[in-house]
């Protein structure tokens, strides 16, 4: 097979041939001042593209077939510049995303108007639902998406997770890294285990469910852990059960608070002293699903029960009332009342942990966890999953058995998780999965060498500032708005310059088996 590279580096040609032995680590490569690559076909004339602002390894390749016919090779890049549009879901923040990123680079707004249109989630990754788009097509062989070009090319794109991050998994990239904005609750919901998504998913397949159907709730056989880092001043959600003598103290406190006001109907303050009676005698998990069914069934005394509820919430937080205490409850409860008026969450909301994640933490979600962001924005990470069991705050579909069945009702503290420090500047959010974890190298005063050790396929953000990116075989840049993935070769990648930037990979370590054997 004959190889011949042609590369114009600054305004010289440079060219190599030889006998390609299937490595093709001797390709030139193209920094930042490649402006445009050639390749010869059949020697008679040229095929020219130009690169533009991306710069990637790139070269062209001549393969002459045992019968003398040729086929010619896609361009590769390591460093591939991504883009996407905001998903428009209705708790989304008009503007938001496009005013943290601009318009020109990981988020665009194509030609559609936006005014006013919300803008709830940023997809970064190669979920089928929303798969990043390739900026320029040509840098991937013709592939338009992100999901396409894994397909096309899984292993110079997944590396040893080509086969996939489990047995049986296929290629794919393990994590969707996501930018979430949210003016308003989202539902309150729950995710599986990975084996309870595999018998669900199967289960729903075998009865003939479309995997469109509204009733349907096992999209796929994977599990979906999720971690958020708030990049607003705070955000507000609510994450796992609380205490049970935590929740007798706010639930008793709304409870003196119906009782107070002298406005509240008779069949409300009883509705909030009979649930604080049944608050108090909660002493196992058990009792907690006893009581959380009972709120999930409805009926009229449950009704009672979320007009009181939101009573005293709405009249708190009319009042101002934040120096006070469990003024977060109130206000949050307000929230929900206002966007959900007469919804069984608003009272099973009071059972769960409510948090205020300033800016720069972060909390850890894993299967079962009850929660749901109230507002705010932030990164999001989680296993490239679409399963969603929900439980209230939504008109959208709601299984109470399947929802009961994989709940965890064991109370938990707020489910904070520390960063650990890399180097200087480099910090590390490693939840105990193999599915993700992500690194931010932030700001420094001067320019620094920051280096980003991670396994398998990464996807880059940058929030702020501009650096250059050198991989273990290219280089490239990468400005504020910027999205970029990075293929397995290239690790690691060293970061010259002084950003704001998130880095998204497996959670793995290259001492791990892939594929890993399913537990079950």
């Amino acid at each position: 097979m004959t190889v011949l590279f042609l590369v114009e580096r600054g305004g010289a040609l440079r060219g190599r041939g030889g006998v390609a032995s299937g490595d093709e680590s001797s390709a030139p490569r193209a920094y930042e001042e490649v402006s445009r690559v050639r390749h010869r076909v059949g020697g008679n004339h040229e095929v020219e593209r130009e690169l533009g602002a991306h710069p990637c390894i790139c070269h062209a390749v001549r393969r002459t077939s045992p019968t003398g016919g040729q086929r010619f090779g896609s361009l590769r890049v390591m460093f591939l510049p991504l883009k996407n549009a905001p998903r428009d879901y209705a708790w989304g923040a008009p503007g938001s995303i496009s005013q943290l990123l601009g318009t020109t680079g990981a988020c665009t707004l194509d030609d559609a108007d936006w005014d006013g249109v919300p803008q709830a989630e940023l997809w970064l990754g190669a979920h089928p639902g929303a798969p990043s788009r390739i900026v320029d097509p040509e840098l991937a062989g013709g592939a338009t998406t992100l999901d396409a070009w894994i397909a096309q090319e899984p292993v110079a794109t997944l590396g040893r997770y080509a086969m996939g991050l489990r047995e049986g998994d296929g290629p794919g990239l393990p994590y969707l890294l996501k930018v979430l904005s949210a003016a308003a609750p989202l539902s309150l919901q729950v995710h599986p285990t990975l084996a309870d998504a595999r018998r669900g998913f199967d289960r729903e397949n075998s009865s003939g469910i479309p995997l469109s159907a509204p009733e349907r709730n096992y999209k796929d056989p994977l599990h979906k852990p999720e971690m958020l880092l708030a990049l607003s001043e705070t955000m507000d959600a609510l994450a796992g059960f609380r205490d049970f003598g935590e929740v007798a103290a706010v639930v008793g406190d709304f409870a003196q608070r119906a009782d107070a006001d002298q406005e509240q109907p008779g069949a409300g303050r009883a509705a909030l002293a009979d649930f604080s009676a049944r608050v108090r005698s909660l002493a196992t998990g058990e009792d907690l699903r006893e009581l959380v069914t009972w709120l999930l069934e409805g009926g009229e005394a449950v009704d009672e029960l979320v007009a009181a509820v939101s009573r005293v919430a709405l009249a708190g937080d009319e009042a101002g009332d934040q120096a006070e205490r469990f003024a977060r409850e109130r206000g949050i409860i307000a929230t929900l009342a206002r966007m959900y008026a007469g919804d069984p969450g608003i009272a099973l909301a009071l059972l769960l942990n409510h948090i205020t994640i300033r800016r720069g933490e972060a909390i850890f979600l894993p299967a079962g966890n009850m929660h749901a962001y109230v507002r705010g924005l932030g990164i999001e990470i989680m296993a490239a999953s679409d399963n969603v069991l929900r439980g209230g705050l939504t008109p959208k579909h709601i299984d109470i058995p399947e929802l009961l069945a994989r709940l965890d009702f064991a109370p938990v503290p707020p489910p904070y998780i520390a960063a650990t420090r890399i180097q200087d500047g480099v910090e590390e959010y490693r939840p105990e999965i193999p599915d993700f974890r992500l690194v931010r190298v932030v700001p420094s005063p001067v320019d620094t060498v920051k280096t980003i050790h991670l396994d398998g396929p990464t996807m880059l953000l940058c929030l702020e500032g501009e650096a250059r990116l050198e991989g273990a075989k290219t280089t490239a840049s990468i400005s504020a708005g910027e999205s970029v993935f990075v293929t397995p070769d290239e690790l690691p990648v060293r970061v010259i310059g002084s950003v704001d930037l998130f880095a998204a990979g497996p959670g793995l370590d290259r001492r791990d088996t892939v594929p890993m054997r399913h537990a079950d």
